[in-house]
């Protein structure tokens, strides 16, 4: 019987795609996990490098470029009578992170849940590591992060896929849940890797606020009202946080103040960070 299938969309994910798989793939029943890994729309050697890093996963090649897309492909190699669990080809994730935000799917009350995303800051530049010390204090966070790496239960699964063509999934996804019917898995932690510059960073985060408004504008609003003056609040509390939260906010008046003048322009780009994609263990 199959635990868990686990959808790796990737893009041009030769670089990392490899670590990933290294560092889920440590201690992973493999007979009774399903890992597939959809490579789409590349341009490298990422289908390659999953088969060589995990060569029991079932890897998807499609020239159709798109998340959305890759992980409706995934879903329909998936086991539909165990939960889905989606990863971003980008993060370290273990197989004991995967058992535990799986494991509040089992009885039925949870139809999705979450783990901790830690933000590694080691190599960026300073601003985006004061950014990233006051985008820890948002009380969102207190509940987890929905994004990078989820779990759905089989009913959860069923009620979001196929989905449709949209920037950003994650949202969209833990929108068409209610908070009681998402889980928050503490013992769940995974890594991702903070865009290395500024410039890198103000890209990510135009995406990922493009994304919320398409999604608000299908009728999914966000559940969270008033962070910002929740932060402030604790940072004027707390004056060890007070220029994190500053910085934090004025990189995000920055990006909605640019997303503003690109209404005129013409269509968006996909700004993806290029920054992070480099050497690791199974390369």
């Amino acid at each position: 019987m199959t635990r868990a299938s686990i959808l790796i969309p990737a893009h041009d994910e030769a670089e990392v795609i490899g670590r990933t798989l290294w560092y889920l793939s440590r201690g992973l029943p493999l007979a009774e996990v399903r890992v597939v890994v959809i490579a789409n729309g590349c341009t490298d050697a990422t289908a390659a490098r999953a088969r060589a890093a995990l060569p029991q996963a079932t890897v998807i090649e499609t020239d159709r470029p798109g998340k959305c897309h890759a992980l409706n492909l995934g879903y329909a190699a998936a086991d539909k009578d165990a939960p889905v669990v989606c990863l971003d080809a980008d993060l370290d994730v273990t197989a004991e992170a995967v058992a535990a935000l799986v494991a509040p799917l089992a009885d039925g009350t949870a139809l999705a849940a979450c783990g901790q995303m830690d933000v590694d800051t080691a190599a960026v530049a300073a601003p985006v590591r004061v950014f990233y010390q006051g985008w820890r204090t948002n009380p969102y966070f207190a509940r987890g992060k929905f994004g990078g790496l989820f779990a759905l239960s089989p009913a959860g699964a069923a009620r979001v896929f196929p989905l449709p063509e949209i920037t950003a999934d994650d949202e969209y996804i833990r929108r068409s849940f209610a908070p009681a019917e998402i889980a928050f898995v503490p013992g769940c932690r995974f890594v991702a890797r903070a865009p290395r510059t500024l410039a890198s960073l103000v890209r990510v985060r135009r995406r990922s606020l493009r994304g919320a408004r398409e999604v608000a504008r299908m009728g999914k609003a966000s559940p969270e009202r008033g962070s910002a003056r929740t932060m402030i609040r604790r940072a004027l509390a707390s004056p060890a946080d007070l220029w994190p939260v500053a910085v934090f906010l004025a990189v995000s008046v920055w990006v909605r103040l640019s997303l503003l003048v690109d209404r005129a322009g013409p269509a968006p780009r996909w700004e993806r960070d290029l920054t992070t994609r480099g050497e690791g263990p199974g390369r």
